[in-house]
């Protein structure tokens, strides 16, 4: 498996499954990365935040009840108490007994199928909290799994993407867009050190996608889910298209390039 930074290189374009195939299975679990890896993306997004007892796994909110049988906040529940519950049936009766998985299992699934990996760090629940170890057991779970050269770190968070690159230099980061920051793709990646920016559709527009591929960044965009909201992306320089339904992303590109 080349790391990623030459894969980048050698592909002008490809598609990325957001929280894995997470039109087709619950997102964050296991059945996503599996069903995502299936189509032949070559790259899964995931989201990490830490349980109360400092374990790694793959969830989005700060809270658990729209993904799983439990209630609270996600940083508030041990990792024991956390995979009990059911990431699962909220999707589809045929997912009961998804599980929150850790990022070690995640990691490991996709270093088998020599699949690369967008880790997408969520900002601290609690800014009382230490950043610095908060990503170290981060770095620590990615090193462990020998993934550090096929792993993509993202953010909105950007402090987080900071404070990485110095727990793990060499890491691959992008930044992600915050809603509402009118800046320039340049000048955040001048400010934090990121070598590619990442946006929402709507705000896939020419000045931004422009400044960003003239100041030497790659280029992401989510959330790409139909055949319209493809043909915009292709009037811009966009390297990873994120999308909830990657197989019918990758036959739409296949069509248009047999």
């Amino acid at each position: 498996m080349m790391s990623l930074a030459n894969f980048v290189r050698a592909h002008r374009r490809f598609v990325v499954a957001h929280r894995g195939a997470s039109a087709i299975a619950p997102e964050n679990t296991l059945a996503a990365i599996e069903s995502a890896i299936a189509t032949g993306v070559p790259m899964v997004e995931v989201d990490v935040q830490l349980t109360s007892d400092g374990q790694v796994v793959l969830f989005h909110d700060r809270t658990l009840g729209r993904t799983t049988s439990g209630h609270g906040r996600t940083h508030r529940i041990t990792y024991t108490e956390l995979s009990k519950l059911d990431a699962g049936a909220w999707f589809d009766a045929t997912y009961r007994g998804q599980r929150v998985p850790l990022l070690q299992d995640a990691l490991e699934l996709l270093r088998e199928h020599q699949t690369y990996a967008s880790i997408e760090i969520k900002a601290p629940a609690d800014e009382r909290e230490d950043l610095r170890w908060r990503l170290e057991r981060i770095a620590a779970i990615v090193e462990q799994c020998g993934m550090t050269e096929h792993v993509l770190f993202t953010s909105f968070h950007h402090r987080s993407l900071q404070v990485l690159r110095t727990v793990l230099p060499g890491c691959h980061t992008a930044a992600i867009n915050v809603p509402g920051d009118r800046r320039l793709p340049s000048e955040i990646a001048r400010a934090i050190g990121c070598e590619a920016f990442v946006c929402s559709l709507r705000e896939c527009t020419a000045w931004r996608i422009g400044d960003a591929v003239g100041s030497g960044l790659y280029v992401g965009v989510y959330t790409v889910n139909t055949a319209r909201q493809l043909a915009h992306v292709l009037r811009y320089p966009v390297t990873a298209i994120v999308s909830n339904h990657p197989e019918f992303i990758l036959a739409q590109l296949a069509a248009q390039h047999p």
